[in-house]
């Protein structure tokens, strides 16, 4: 069986459109009892290769309201690699965005399984 995330990575982006275009907005994954994402609400270009973003983090169990967490970060133009930092509670976050931008790889700074995240768009004509 193909995950989600699996699939999305492998969906072509229509011409003219670039993984860049997908960088604000929510990036998901859903669990047994709720969901995490990363929600990306700006991204900086500071260089040829380097972007600043801010945005949120989102965990939430069922039916209550998601417990929310300031982040912000860096991300490489070039490797689409990003490091996020979330400030309360102090976490680091490392990964890397797919090549058509639809899909976030990412694990806490410390441990080693990933999470898959997809953006929420794609997700929804996914599931």
């Amino acid at each position: 069986m193909i995950h989600p995330h699996q699939r999305a990575a492998l969906i072509p982006n229509a011409q003219g459109v670039v993984w860049t275009q997908f960088l604000v907005g929510r990036f998901v994954r859903l669990l047994a009892d709720g969901s995490f994402a990363v929600v990306l609400q700006s991204i900086v270009q500071k260089s040829q290769g380097h972007a600043e973003l801010n945005g949120l983090i989102e965990f939430s169990s069922g039916t209550s309201l998601p417990v929310v967490f300031a982040i912000d970060g860096v991300l490489n133009l070039e490797t689409r690699e990003v490091s996020i930092h979330q400030a309360h509670p102090e976490k680091r976050w490392e990964g890397q965005l797919s090549e058509n931008g639809r899909v976030m790889r990412l694990h806490e700074v410390g441990q080693t399984k990933p999470l898959h995240l997809v953006h929420e768009p794609t997700l929804e004509q996914l599931v």
